[in-house]
């Protein structure tokens, strides 16, 4: 076998060493260039049988169907309210609903718009409602089924002669 760094050929057992991250087999007069490798030993793996899973796939749900409700576009309004009625400072408000007080005071600047999880918290500690029925028929535009088209937005200019 012939050294992977000098070429020359290796009497006995070579040496493994990694030079910049590539494994080689060398020559004991170039191990030093490397650092030397420990041998190799497999890891024993416990393994324990795994039990038959049955995968049963449900029929995918659109996101929107479950939304019956949609956020009051004056829901700041109605926080900030309700937050002084109590007699809370936004930081005493955080601390009761386990929040930051920048996400409560981002919510009452309507800088953000609290998702569900912070929206029934808020709901839950002021004691108020923050969202409103939507009717089915709003969210399809007024019945207009057909949609925006692509001709209905583009411009089209016919090429010149």
């Amino acid at each position: 076998m012939d050294c992977e760094i000098c070429g020359c050929e290796i009497k006995g057992n070579p040496t493994r060493v990694t030079v910049e991250g590539t494994v080689l087999d060398v020559c004991s007069k170039c191990a030093h260039y490397g650092t030397t490798q420990d041998k190799w030993t497999p890891v024993s793996r416990k393994m324990t049988p795994t039990e038959k899973v049955i995968v049963s796939y449900k029929p995918k749900r659109d996101a929107f169907d479950k939304l019956d409700d949609e956020i009051n576009s004056d829901y700041a309004q109605i926080i900030r309210k309700a937050r002084e009625a109590q007699g809370l400072t936004i930081e005493e408000l955080g601390a009761k609903m386990m929040e930051k007080a920048t996400l409560i005071r981002k919510i009452e600047r309507e800088e953000l718009i609290p998702e569900d999880t912070i929206r029934k918290k808020l709901e839950a500690t002021l004691n108020i409602k923050l969202t409103e029925k939507v009717a089915s028929k709003d969210q399809r535009g007024g019945g207009f089924i057909r949609g925006t088209t692509l001709g209905d937005v583009a411009i089209i200019r016919k090429k010149g002669k």
